[in-house]
C-alpha cells in the first residue's frame, strides 16, 4: 500500500529478483507466472499515474529506470479509417435489412 512510486519501486525490486532467479534456473515455471502478474501490475500503475500526473511519472520513469509506454489516446472510428475508401453498397436485398 502508499503512493503508486512506492508500489512500483517495490514492484520493481520484486520483478529483478524474480528475473535473476529465473536466469539461475530456467525450468522452474511457478515464479514465471508471479513475474509476469507483477509486471502487469506495474504496467497498469504506470498508466494510472501517467493518466494522474505526468510529472511524477516522468521522474519516477527516470529515477527507476524502467521502460514504459504511455497509453495512445483511443482513436474514434474516423479517426482510425477515414484514409481509407468507403465500403461499396450491398447489392443483396437480404443483406440490407441486417443494417
Amino acid at each position: 500500500t502508499g503512493s503508486p512510486e512506492y508500489q512500483v519501486a517495490g514492484m520493481t525490486e520484486r520483478i529483478s529478483y524474480l528475473t535473476n532467479h529465473l536466469k539461475e534456473h530456467p525450468k522452474d515455471f511457478s515464479p514465471r507466472r508471479g513475474l509476469v502478474a507483477l509486471v502487469n501490475k506495474r504496467r497498469r500503475l504506470l498508466n494510472y499515474l501517467a493518466k494522474e500526473d505526468v510529472g511524477r511519472y516522468n521522474d519516477l520513469i527516470s529515477s527507476l529506470g524502467v521502460r514504459h509506454k504511455q497509453p495512445s489516446k483511443v482513436q474514434t472510428k474516423e479517426q482510425k479509417y477515414g484514409r481509407f475508401p468507403k465500403q461499396k453498397p450491398n447489392k443483396y436485398a437480404n443483406q440490407k435489412a441486417k443494417l
